[in-house]
């Protein structure tokens, strides 16, 4: 498998991050999922297996090993740091704010691991006065113009298939390829990202 000996370690949530860490697992990267000690919101969403686990978790988590921590604690930072030491790749779908805290903005990874590569998604990109804000699929949709050409004058409609947070991963994903084709020449990562306002301009265009 062309990731064979790539490690991920997914902080992802929902569908942008962790669908992106489940194609790089599809191409042969150890994807470690992180979740809460209860497991994260998305895990129970439309719940279909008998420990409760939906259909949208088991889809975007195949191919995953998943490990459970308080990443604020001490303890939870403990491994996370002998984590971080062995990973190649960190994919999170989280505001920079809360990437700070838990030492996962790319300044701090960089810091100690120069060679590590940082994968993430936002709603509205990392820069700008609207790149703190969270956003979903829908606001894509509508920002971009989408739910105003698929609806009529007087009813805009939004596509029910999540193509924006769906290709947002694609996008990040192929980043992500490129980052470790150039660390196989540099020896150095760096910072991919994506966002949801992004994806959805270039497919409307």
């Amino acid at each position: 498998m062309p990731l064979s000996g790539i490690r991920v370690l997914d902080f992802g949530r929902y569908i942008a991050g962790p669908y992106c860490a489940a194609l790089l697992g599809d191409y042969g990267a150890d994807v470690i999922r992180i979740e809460s000690p209860d497991g994260n919101d998305d895990r129970y969403n439309v719940p279909i297996a008998e420990d409760g686990s939906g259909g949208m978790y088991m889809q975007m988590n195949r191919n995953k090993r998943c490990l459970t921590l308080k990443p604020n604690s001490d303890a939870g930072r403990e491994i996370i740091g002998r984590l971080l030491a062995r990973a190649d790749v960190v994919v999170a779908n989280m505001p920079d704010d809360v990437l700070a805290k838990m030492g996962l903005d790319y300044p701090s990874l960089s810091a100690a691991h120069p060679n590590i590569i940082l994968a993430t998604a936002s709603s509205f990109g990392s820069t700008g006065p609207m790149s703190q804000q969270v956003g979903f699929d829908a606001v894509g949709q509508a920002m971009s113009g989408a739910t105003y050409i698929s609806g009529s004058e007087d009813r805009p409609a939004r596509a029910q298939v999540n193509y924006v947070d769906f290709g947002t991963a694609l996008h990040l994903a192929f980043g992500v390829m490129a980052a470790l084709r150039e660390r196989d020449r540099s020896g150095k990562g760096q910072h991919v990202t994506s966002s949801l306002l992004g994806t959805a301009l270039a497919y409307t265009n």
